[in-house]
């Protein structure tokens, strides 16, 4: 009887103590890693389909191709099919994957054997930047008063038509700036699309401040190859001052 109670007290002392542990802390799942951005899609068209999905697409590749992805994945490089006699697009394939772009802003894309009809998605695109200006200026900048030191830039970046021969320019700059072309791009993603022509481009206008001044710098957006005596389509102004 003594062997049986001290037994059931042994019992009970096991059971309280593992009452009394810590329930052990469930695993934490792994943080899902984020997929790094592919470079190759950097100036991707990105087309919104049917039905949820979304294509992105860089045409021009090295043989005329189209490299692709739908909802960013993978990407694939498809080879341009030789036009037939009732062929008004133009068609791209490889494998299970193929695509048939209008000219225009649609695309149907069919890959493992579903067929979806995409929609271009056109977007304003950024001016370009130049590395080192002190100072960036936009349209909204014009009539302010900036101040740099001699040796420092200032960059302009204004829309011009350059495909109507119109561009910008410093107009009559004083002695003590330089003024120079900066890079130059489109305006919209619709203007990266196959066939497109004309339309608005970003111009940038570089200005260097290279001896101490002050005073109202002047941009023209004119055709180079007309009269001095035609106005200027449209002009920019704002003042610097050069220490």
């Amino acid at each position: 009887m003594r062997f049986s109670l001290t037994a059931a007290v042994a019992g009970l002392s096991l059971l309280a103590a593992a009452c009394n542990q810590t329930p052990a802390e469930p695993a934490k799942p792994e943080e899902a890693k984020p997929v790094a951005a592919d470079p190759a899609f950097d100036q991707a068209l990105t087309f919104n389909c049917e039905g949820g999905g979304k294509v992105d697409a860089v045409f021009n590749q090295d043989d005329g191709g189209i490299l692709v992805r739908f909802d960013g994945g993978q990407g694939k490089l498809l080879k341009p099919v030789a036009p037939g006699p009732e062929m008004s697009d133009m068609r791209f394939s490889e494998g299970d994957t193929s695509i048939a772009y209008a000219m225009g802003e649609t695309m149907t894309y069919e890959s493992g054997g579903a067929k979806k009809t995409c929609s271009f998605a056109v977007t304003d695109l950024p001016a370009p930047t130049v590395a080192g200006v002190k100072h960036a200026l936009t349209v909204a900048d014009a009539g302010k008063a900036f101040e740099v030191k001699v040796g420092e830039k200032v960059s302009i970046a204004l829309v011009g038509v350059p495909t109507a021969g119109y561009v910008w320019g410093a107009s009559k700059p004083p002695a003590w700036v330089k003024a120079s072309d900066g890079p130059g791009g489109a305006t919209s993603s619709a203007q990266r699309l196959p066939g497109f022509a004309g339309g608005s481009h970003w111009e940038v206008v570089i200005v260097e401040a290279v001896a101490a001044g002050e005073g109202e710098i002047t941009l023209a957006q004119r055709r180079p190859w007309e009269d001095a005596a035609e106005p200027d389509a449209e002009t920019f102004k704002f003042k610097l001052k050069a220490s």
